[in-house]
């Protein structure tokens, strides 16, 4: 028999998040890993080879340390073009998986099937860009805020997360993203937070424990083949990012999982639905006869 799927649209408590997250991704993790990988694979690719590129720059001090010398450096010097690049297109690619994480979780609910990946491509130029750029936005107005005694970045990060779900699933525009997601969050700021928190130690804890084990039998073999301290580094950090990427849908879930739960809390809609669904039943069985 066949497990039901979950009902998305419906309220939550903290337990009952984390526990739908894993069986979300449990149900749906052959469907959903392929989505993932068609449509934001290239952007994790090019993001995790800008990443490696700037490492090896960063790491090359190990080198000079290795071959006897040393040129002083100051912190500054760390921030150059591709230092910025890297961390620019981490934010587009931070966007693209999130953009498809949202539109399978919207088509998973809208139609109860798991979309194909060809599904989500369908819909992903319509929001790609619009999250993009609302990444590149809460990237500065978080960092803005963490200068600022750290607490407002914080408030905004939580604030803003569920920024892409509200995109896809209502079709804001930017500004009204930024206004509904301090709609969604009132009077629940610190249950959201504690959900962000223990799923993002799950996502990041998986993934560092595992890419550093894979990645030390990656970084020997860098090094023996390359002879560079600073090839092998960027190998090894490069790798890990990328599996952390795949991790990322431990956050990504929970925190789909988590606008759906305020959407209904304000909104409603998931109880409407249900009730228009019980009324069709109802209404499908009055040709049927009473037997006594």
């Amino acid at each position: 028999m066949a497990q039901q799927k979950i009902q998305l649209r419906k309220l939550r408590d903290f337990s009952q998040n984390i526990s739908d997250t894993f069986q979300f991704i449990k149900q749906e993790l052959k469907p959903l890993l392929t989505a993932f990988v068609l449509v934001a694979g290239a952007f994790m690719l090019v993001s995790v080879i800008l990443s490696g590129i700037y490492q090896k720059e960063a790491f090359g001090f190990l080198d000079e340390l290795q071959s006897g010398g040393f040129t002083s450096k100051t912190v500054f010097s760390l921030y150059t073009p591709g230092y910025f690049l890297s961390v620019i297109f981490s934010l587009v690619a931070f966007g693209a998986m999130i953009t498809v994480v949202a539109l399978y979780m919207k088509l998973s609910d809208e139609n109860g099937l798991s979309p194909t990946a060809a599904d989500i491509w369908r819909l992903f130029g319509k929001y790609f860009f619009r999250v993009a750029i609302f990444s590149l936005l809460e990237g500065i107005v978080v960092f803005a805020g963490f200068i600022f005694c750290v607490l407002p970045g914080i408030y905004l990060m939580v604030v803003l997360f569920p920024y892409p779900f509200v995109i896809v699933n209502e079709d804001k525009s930017i500004g009204e993203t930024f206004s509904r997601c301090f709609e969604l969050i009132k009077e629940n700021f610190w249950n959201s937070l504690g959900i962000y928190i223990v799923a993002g130690l799950i996502s990041s804890v998986c993934s560092m424990v595992i890419g550093l084990v894979l990645g030390i039998f990656i970084g020997v073999g860098s090094y023996f083949s390359t002879k560079e301290i600073s090839s092998t580094a960027a190998i090894v950090t490069s790798f890990v990012t990328m599996l952390q990427y795949f991790f990322y849908l431990v956050l990504f879930v929970a925190v789909g999982l988590q606008y759906y739960n305020l959407a209904e809390l304000r909104d409603g809609t998931g109880l409407e639905r249900r009730l228009e669904d019980l009324g069709s039943g109802l209404a499908g069985n009055t040709g049927n006869e009473e037997q006594y």
